[in-house]
């Protein structure tokens, strides 16, 4: 039915909420499992960071965990962890 995973990058997070999304719809899974699964998913996502960042890289580097967290792929509290990594390793121009 669902494949739990140990660890997940957030395009495979977000391929399986849709998956889920898919399962629900067909009434294969009921919606309460579904949120389990989800609860799984995020509390395993890791995201890469880098050692520095330029300023342009940054900026994408947050608006991709705006999106993450919009998606409900990241926590708020780990973007704002992620958001403080980025901010603390960029570098001045």
């Amino acid at each position: 039915m669902f494949e739990k995973k140990q660890s997940y990058t957030p395009a495979e997070a977000q391929r399986a909420y849709e998956q889920l999304a898919q399962l629900v719809a067909k009434k294969t899974m009921n919606p309460r499992q579904a949120g389990a699964y989800r609860r799984h998913i995020a509390s395993r996502v890791q995201v890469t960071l880098k050692p520095s960042y330029t300023a342009q890289s940054a900026r994408r580097a947050k608006a991709e965990i705006v999106k993450l967290t919009e998606a409900g792929t990241v926590t708020i509290k780990s973007a704002a962890a992620y958001r403080a990594h980025i901010t603390k390793r960029t570098r001045a121009a």
